[in-house]
């Protein structure tokens, strides 16, 4: 009896504090969590003995359930353990009566006792405990004392636990473990004692307004006042303590969001500035002849890049996860945001920061194209708006349904902005949130460009499980699988094709080959996230090529304080030929070309840097750029009026690139976990050779990012 009864009173007690707060107005998805917590993780270690004021309220526990069901629910640490309840009573019951201690026993763990008493007769009953309570190494420490009336246990030889006990044997008022035993004999504190009274007074209680046999004796009701009497503070404590607890679980049923959907949001406030290579002029050089009017030009011409201001940006995502089987996940995400890359201009030409022009677009432009042929290196996280305009409009950006086909075999269905990264295990960075704000500055600092070739699309992504340490993930996105017109649709039109091997030799080490089969239509090769300009249009003259690109990532945590990956790729272009201009005078027959990207990187994350929950970060990487690009026939030849006024006269476009050089990115920054919720995240972005060329200046951008979660 004694350890059943020392399991309520003293949980009970450590909520003392906890339940006589009025319970605050909540966000839905902290209703969500808070109520997944009272049916876990604050479980009130106790049995059948509660009050009939919490066992008579099935709606209550009902409405607890389901809402517990919203999210996955990890066992706490001092869950895991091997002992049975049995073992651990016994344990507690031995050391107990050896040194014949009058001390309060520990709680046990709140899993221990739900699975011990899972077959009782008794109705569900939540069970909540103490979140602050830490659990002890040994069973002999002593419970917190937060009353003076606690030092004043109740030891098996005073009269009152002699009287309570002879009431459990004759009333079954505690129904105690599955075999209908109380164990134990040792001391428990006032509370404990008082929680037992109260579910004898409640079941003497039904005895009697039942009017059926079995009635309380005389001395039983006299023996029963007179510990009313002596208990009488710690009742009326107790009774306090359950319309509490009731109080508040009416207000989480008030103002949850949905018992199968949770309410998730993330807002990004960034304040950010080019800090140096912007307000600048770039001589590049030209032609010789004017590919318009074929009339000879000068050698070179300046090309300016306007003073970027400083911007104050924001974004906000929306997510709605809904579980309808518990392992199932729909995914519905509305986002809204003021900033947009170059290259997401459309409709309303809102454009991010612009630098860099491009030297191959420069060298035939008839008049100003290279002022709109700027680089994509550098962009942002928060410049992730999919394909909505940057006037704050909400729009869906994911539509996604994830559910297990067998215990192995795991399929994403992805109806809207659908990504590769959103089926494969990207274990291979620290740094990866989907581009969220929570981690990295950059895009490129997230993953692997390889993930980005094909841009958005609808299709669907599996899993694969052969072990723990070996995965195979395969996926298909189509880019424009909504049209059905000619050259469109789910699988004649723009298409990418992923295939990956996840290799985990240990929890500590992943390692992934990545394969990419891409048909490219209209559009940049990266979605223009990442690489320079020249990357993302590889090929002269056609925007119709196919891609295979080839991939490897890699992380080491090297300890819980330090972990490095990296990244390579590959991608190797091949294009049709085709007709440029037809039916007008400039008509020309093209051959097919080719083109080689590469890309690569390290990053050296450094978890819980200053203090627990904040991320420092560098990364120092290469992003996707050209290294060859063979010029289509005949525009490989000398210019020439009228027959070959594009003509480039070199066999390879990178050669027309003045300056040439390897275009690196270099990042810094620190994630400051100001709360829970709050991030502060400064950084800086350099970027050297922006497009490829030194004739660019080198380019340095400040951010200080806030995040808010909820």
């Amino acid at each position: 009896m004694c350890a059943v009864l020392a399991v309520c009173g003293s949980a009970i007690a450590s909520e003392s504090t906890d339940l006589t707060q009025t319970a605050p107005t909540q966000n839905p998805e902290k209703i969500a969590d808070n109520t997944a917590a009272a049916t876990s993780e604050k479980q009130l270690e106790t049995t059948s003995i509660t009050s009939t004021n919490l066992l008579s309220n099935p709606t209550t526990s009902e409405s607890l359930t389901d809402l517990g069901t919203v999210e996955k629910i990890e066992p706490l640490p001092a869950q895991q353990n091997n002992l049975s309840i049995q073992e651990k009573i016994a344990t507690t019951e031995s050391d107990r009566t050896s040194e014949n201690s009058t001390t309060a026993t520990e709680a046990l763990p709140a899993q221990e006792i739900a699975d011990s008493t899972a077959n009782l007769t008794a109705e569900n009953i939540p069970i909540i405990s103490d979140p602050l309570e830490q659990p002890s190494a040994s069973s002999e420490s002593m419970d917190q004392v937060t009353s003076v009336s606690q030092l004043s246990d109740v030891k098996p030889t005073d009269w009152a636990f002699q009287a309570l006990q002879s009431l459990v044997e004759r009333y079954g008022c505690i129904a105690g473990y599955p075999d209908g035993t109380y164990r134990g004999n040792r001391a428990m504190t006032r509370y404990e004692f008082a929680a037992g009274l109260n579910a004898c007074l409640d079941q003497v209680t039904k005895l009697i307004g039942s009017s059926t046999a079995n009635l309380a004796t005389k001395e039983d009701l006299a023996t029963i006042q007179k510990l009313q009497e002596e208990f009488a503070a710690e009742l009326a404590t107790l009774r306090g303590r359950v319309d509490a607890l009731e109080a508040r679980t009416s207000e989480l049923e008030a103002n949850q969001f949905s018992t199968t959907t949770k309410l998730s949001g993330e807002v990004v406030f960034a304040l950010t500035d080019v800090l140096a290579g912007d307000n600048v002029r770039t001589r590049l050089p030209l032609s010789p002849l004017n590919p318009i009017t074929g009339a000879r030009r000068e050698q070179s011409r300046e090309f300016t890049t306007d003073e970027q201001n400083t911007v104050f940006a924001n974004r906000v995502r929306l997510n709605f996860l809904t579980s309808f089987t518990g392992k199932d996940m729909l995914k519905i995400r509305l986002t809204a945001g003021n900033s947009a890359h170059p290259g997401r201009r459309a409709p309303d030409n809102i454009r991010g920061f612009e630098y860099g022009p491009n030297p191959v677009t420069a060298y035939q432009s008839g008049g100003d194209q290279a002022e709109l042929a700027r680089t994509n290196e550098g962009q942002q996280t928060f410049q992730d708006i999919s394909t909505l305009s940057a006037n704050n409009t909400f729009g869906l950006t994911a539509l996604h349904y994830e559910f297990p086909i067998s215990s192995r075999l795991q399929a994403v269905i992805m109806a809207k902005d659908g990504e590769h990264m959103d089926y494969v295990p990207t274990t291979f960075s620290l740094f990866e949130d989907g581009n969220g704000g929570t981690r990295s500055l950059s895009i490129l600092g997230q993953r692997n460009p390889i993930y980005s070739i094909g841009g958005l699309g609808a299709g669907a992504g599996f899993n694969y499980r052969f072990s723990e340490k070996l995965n195979l993930s395969v996926g298909y996105l189509a880019g424009t699988a909504e049209n059905p017109t000619q050259g469109n649709g789910l699988f004649n039109g723009r298409y990418s094709a992923l295939a990956q091997l996840t290799f985990n030799p240990s929890r500590n080490l992943s390692l992934g080959l990545i394969y990419n089969r891409n048909y490219q239509v209209g559009s940049p090769l990266f979605n223009n996230d990442i690489g320079t300009s020249l990357a993302n249009s590889p090929i002269f003259l056609t925007d119709k090529y196919g891609t295979n690109s080839y991939g490897l990532s890699g992380l080491w945590r090297v300890n819980r304080r330090f972990g490095i990956g990296g990244w390579f790729s590959y991608t190797d272009v091949k294009s049709f030929g085709g007709t440029l201009a037809p039916g007008t005078p400039f008509q020309t027959r093209f051959s097919s070309s080719s083109a080689d990207i590469f890309s690569y990187g390290v990053t050296l994350a450094f978890p819980d840097l200053g203090k627990p929950g904040n991320l420092g970060g560098i990364v120092i990487g290469v992003p996707p750029h050209l290294t060859s690009a063979k010029t289509p026939s005949p525009f490989d030849e000398p210019q020439s009026v009228p027959e070959n006024r594009s003509g480039y006269d070199t066999k390879d476009l990178v050669r027309r690139i003045p300056d040439r050089a390897t275009p690196f990115h270099i990042e810094g920054f620190y994630v400051y976990r100001l709360t829970d919720n709050i991030l502060l995240t400064p950084g800086l972005i350099w970027l050297t050779a922006p497009n490829q060329t030194n004739k660019n200046p080198d380019v340095v951008i400040g951010t200080l990012r806030a995040t808010f979660l909820f």
